[in-house]
């Protein structure tokens, strides 16, 4: 399959990207107030080395670690709490990792801090009781979920609308500040480095997203799927690539429906 390169502007696709960013930090804040957490615990010693931790009040069902997207060079873990609310509420605890971004780090070290990052959630966990992790990440941080679906700690890996594929993005101005290389291209695109075993993985993504968000999602899926591997994908229908976490992480919602199931990833090519 030959991906499309396109412009990947996910913001100039939807009408109201700022009125959206706005809610996603307005809703976040309401869920710091409201449950008990640990602000920006050190994991290393560069710059934006920090994670959220939010803790359920239900039992302990396990830990999902979300990597928030802004193709490695903009956003903040903050501003995503609000797709904490259902998983609390269901008995997992919730972290939200920050992580350097373009231009002051490169890929290669992006990438270096988010394995850095799950390392140091490893060991919380085993003191705080050594139950499942799950591994979830949006647009970039899809990218970076599927790049580390091999560390031990993890049950299952849920990229959302990610990117898997990094030649291109070489032409589009995401590489203006990334500044990708050829090698980079080769060790860091996680549809060149197919493992022999996977981690099991649900790709999601929304159905009215951009055509070349798409394209990537389904480029991997069918590659892990022709090696045989545990691998299963989601069209959330109607949903943009800003929306898409709503519609997951609500009650009900597909991705806290694969929590519930404990790792457990059907074949849903279907949908």
């Amino acid at each position: 399959m030959k991906l499309l390169a396109g412009d990947y502007d996910n913001g100039a696709a939807v009408a109201d990207e700022d009125a959206i960013l706005r809610s996603f930090q307005s809703r976040s804040q309401q869920v710091y107030r409201k449950v008990r957490h640990e602000r920006n615990i050190p994991y290393g010693s560069v710059s934006r080395a920090v994670f959220d931790w939010l803790y359920s009040a239900e039992e302990h069902k396990g830990v999902v670690i979300f990597l928030h997207g802004g193709y490695w060079q903009f956003c903040n873990k903050d501003d995503f709490a609000f797709i904490a609310e259902v998983p609390l509420s269901l008995g997992f605890d919730v972290v939200l990792v920050e992580y350097p971004l373009a231009p002051a780090a490169t890929l290669d070290d992006i990438c270096q801090q988010v394995g850095v990052a799950l390392d140091a959630i490893e060991q919380r966990e085993k003191q705080r009781g050594n139950r499942p992790i799950y591994l979830c990440g949006h647009s970039a941080g899809g990218h970076l979920a599927a790049y580390w679906q091999h560390h031990p700690c993890l049950q299952a890996v849920f990229p959302i609308s990610g990117i898997f594929e990094l030649e291109p993005l070489l032409d589009t101005y995401v590489n203006r500040q990334l500044r990708l290389t050829e090698q980079q291209m080769t060790t860091l695109s996680p549809v060149r480095n197919i493992p022999q075993h996977l981690t099991p993985m649900v790709l999601f993504y929304g159905a009215a997203e951009l055509p070349e968000l798409i394209g990537q999602s389904l480029h991997y899926y069918r590659v892990l799927k022709d090696k045989g591997l545990p691998v299963s994908r989601y069209a959330v229908a109607g949903a943009n690539h800003f929306n898409v976490l709503d519609a997951l992480f609500a009650a009900g919602g597909a991705l806290n429906h694969q929590l519930l199931k404990q790792g457990e990833t059907p074949d849903a090519h279907n949908y």
